[in-house]
């Protein structure tokens, strides 16, 4: 099978698993309330009744013989439209043309917002985040795997293995907590006054507080909505460089578990492919170490690590929940909490679709990312 016929058959089958994720996140959330509960989002004050049943015939949840907006609160029969065709109007409706109704999160939403408003401003810094940690991951981990691998059971394998060990054991939040106390708090620079500065922020998604932040770093144009980019895209370094360092810490947090993972399974797939015939007949060869390393031993050792990347995408999205309302960032998933919390569905239900769909995309590019690497794979 050649690589774009594996491609086609991947798209495919993501494109199935998108719509049975959707139909199990209708089900769970709209199933076992009552049909009303679905016009909440949209309605407004002074919205009568006929224009609520009206609405209710436009959402797909009353049929367009029910003869009043009381019949179908009282769930009348033949007022109600089945469960299942309910399925294909919110399709429709909400996650093809984008129509999420309004949202009501306290402290969150502004009056009249609609979700798709508050997701689209929230989205940014939960996406810079989850891209800081994987940026994080990659440049910790790859190097500490390849330097705990090549010094077996020497110091910094015993450093390395030790790392991973914490990194499994301590619950994010608990790092978290850990990292605000020690760089916003323990390690601090005096700035005056008899004042001083912790040496990183400890909270918000912009440096405004630190010891190592630009006082006046002026503004930017929201090319994203995510600090980072926008100051690297404007061009503003300094607001570029106290984005980054307003990220450091959230990103630390959320990714110790995910270094740590990776670290570990780097370490035993470079042992393993340190031990292979090839690789004692490249060093009989008198190559140097180097080359026998980085050009033949971690080409077949990032295979097992690129297996799971989609597995530390997936950890990186759920984590960011808890970093977000740790830290407070305002993020989308800070925003899931208080949506949880007041049982806002429409914002929910786009929250779990967009992250299941960001999941698959990262597992389907992992996947073929692996079949280019073994073409062993699509067969």
């Amino acid at each position: 099978m050649k690589l774009y016929q594996y491609v086609i058959r991947r798209l495919i089958l993501a494109v199935f698993v998108l719509l049975a994720i959707a139909a199990i996140v209708f089900v769970l959330l709209r199933g076992p309330l009552p049909p009303e509960s679905v016009l909440a989002p949209y309605i407004t004050p002074k919205m009568g009744d006929a224009e609520k049943l009206q609405l209710a015939r436009s959402l797909g949840v009353a049929t367009a013989s029910c003869p009043s907006y009381t019949a179908f609160a009282q769930r009348a029969a033949g007022c109600v439209v089945p469960l299942y065709q309910q399925f294909f109007a919110w399709l429709e409706t909400a996650v093809f043309k984008g129509n999420w109704g309004f949202s009501n999160l306290p402290g969150i939403s502004g009056l009249g917002e609609t979700t798709l408003q508050v997701f689209s401003a929230k989205f940014p810094y939960t996406a810079e985040l989850a891209i800081t940690g994987s940026a994080l991951t990659i440049i910790v981990a790859l190097p500490l795997g390849i330097v705990s691998a090549t010094h077996n059971n020497k110091l910094p394998d015993h450093f390395s293995r030790l790392f991973a060990l914490l990194g499994y054991s301590v619950p994010i939040f608990v790092f978290g907590y850990l990292l605000q106390l020690v760089f916003g708090l323990y390690i601090s620079i005096p700035s005056g006054g008899g004042f001083s500065k912790g040496l990183l922020p400890i909270s918000g998604a912009f440096a405004q507080n630190c010891a190592i932040c630009f006082s006046n770093p002026g503004t930017v144009k929201a090319y994203t909505g995510a600090p980072i980019f926008d100051g690297l895209l404007s061009g503003n370094l300094p607001y570029f460089w106290d984005g980054l360092v307003a990220m450091f810490l959230p990103a630390l947090a959320l990714t110790v578990t995910t270094i740590a993972a990776l670290t570990r399974i780097l370490r035993s797939s470079m042992l393993e492919a340190l031990r292979q015939d090839y690789i004692l007949l490249a060093r009989s060869k008198g190559l140097r170490n180097r080359v026998v390393i980085y050009r033949h031993a971690l080409r077949n050792a990032l295979l097992p690590a690129i297996t799971v990347s989609g597995l530390i995408i997936a950890f990186l999205f759920g984590g960011a929940v808890l970093v977000e309302t740790v830290f407070a960032l305002p993020g989308i998933g800070a925003a899931a909490v208080a949506a949880a919390v007041v049982f806002d569905v429409n914002f929910l239900e786009l929250y779990i679709l967009v992250t299941a769909f960001i999941i698959v995309l990262a597992n389907l590019s992992v996947d073929i990312i692996y079949a280019k690497l073994d073409p062993r794979i699509r067969y």
